[in-house]
């Protein structure tokens, strides 16, 4: 092969890798190479059961780190029976939907709440007001986190106080 042939034949791939090095080098530079979500969990609560069928559980989780991530899965001792859902409300007419995971947007948060997203856990045990429930978040790009919820009478949470 003469040289001028092979120069033009190993051109177009050479100048792809250098221009994907030069794109790669400065995502890094911006800072948004390796970031990651850092997440924290707080204000976990499940409402007392007012019927045998199901009950819900609430959790603010913050994010305060440059990724999105999202809340996939939520084991639990107390039911195998867990899924996500939505509540949207125009006046007194609300619509329920489930969804497969929960988004919580970098720098954010996911406040969970029973006129918005929760977590529905199916044929719960008989549950006491103050008892603490024992939970595990999934994540998909983060590690699990676990995390403890108090029983609660609907209706009677109050957030905590933010310093």
């Amino acid at each position: 092969m003469k040289p001028v042939a092979l120069l033009k034949s190993i051109a177009g791939p050479l100048v792809a890798a250098a221009l994907a090095l030069t794109l790669l080098t400065a995502w890094t530079a911006s800072g948004q190479a390796g970031s990651a979500p850092k997440l924290s969990i707080s204000d976990g609560r499940v409402h007392l059961a007012t019927n045998a069928d199901a009950t819900s559980a609430y959790f603010t989780i913050r994010n305060s780190g440059a990724a999105n991530d999202e809340l996939t899965a939520v084991t639990t001792p107390i039911t195998t029976d867990v899924g996500f859902s939505f509540h949207t409300y125009t006046g007194y007419a609300g619509r329920m939907w489930m969804t497969k995971s929960l988004p919580i947007p970098a720098n954010g948060l996911l406040g969970m709440t029973a006129s918005g997203a929760n977590i529905m856990l199916g044929n719960p045990p008989k549950l006491t007001p103050g008892e603490t429930i024992p939970f595990t978040l999934h994540f998909r790009h983060s590690p699990p986190i676990h995390t403890t919820a108090v029983v609660i009478r609907p209706g009677t949470w109050t957030p905590a106080k933010s310093s």
